[in-house]
């Protein structure tokens, strides 16, 4: 237990399978905890370059990830929210607060929907993709909110490819 980022006890269920495992995460209203986005830095890059602060909140209304003879099955999903976030390389501060959404094919669980959504802030980030197993596809774009494109311009660079205002990220 981690008395500064979890929320209470975390049970978190794992059941040895024939071929594979089930991983299962019960639903928690208040969410499963919150860390400083400073930790994503150790993924390397963008992360390191963004040096991202702020709190990642992660939230679960139940999931249950299950692998059988090398195939992924989700059931449910898991939001993570980017609150309150700010990064060395702009001057805007803060940039704002984001919500990354993986929710599940409710009829076959084989696929995921990924949605990125701004919940406030100067810099606006939205997106869709798809998990398929081992596959992911992304497609997504930021900008600035008027009034904000000089001061975002250096790290609109970063997050993706430049169409004018628009910086394209894509992934897959």
């Amino acid at each position: 237990k981690q008395a500064c980022c979890l929320q209470g006890e975390l049970a978190l269920a794992v059941q040895p399978g024939w071929q594979g495992f089930t991983l299962s995460l019960p639903a928690r209203a208040g969410g499963l905890g919150q860390w400083p986005a400073q930790w994503l830095t150790g993924l390397g890059a963008p992360w390191n370059t963004l040096q991202l602060g702020g709190q990642i909140r992660v939230v679960t209304s139940g999931l249950q990830l299950q692998t059988v003879a090398g195939r992924t099955r989700l059931q449910g999903g898991i939001d993570l929210e980017l609150l309150d976030a700010r990064s060395r390389v702009s001057p805007v501060d803060p940039l704002g607060s984001y919500r990354l959404t993986l929710r599940s094919d409710a009829n076959s669980g084989e696929s995921a929907a990924l949605t990125l959504d701004t919940q406030a802030g100067a810099l606006r980030l939205s997106g869709t993709g798809q998990w398929t197993g081992a596959r992911l596809r992304f497609r997504g774009e930021a900008r600035a909110a008027e009034g904000q494109e000089a001061g975002l311009a250096n790290l609109l660079n970063i997050i993706g490819r430049r169409q004018g205002a628009l910086s394209v990220i894509s992934i897959g």
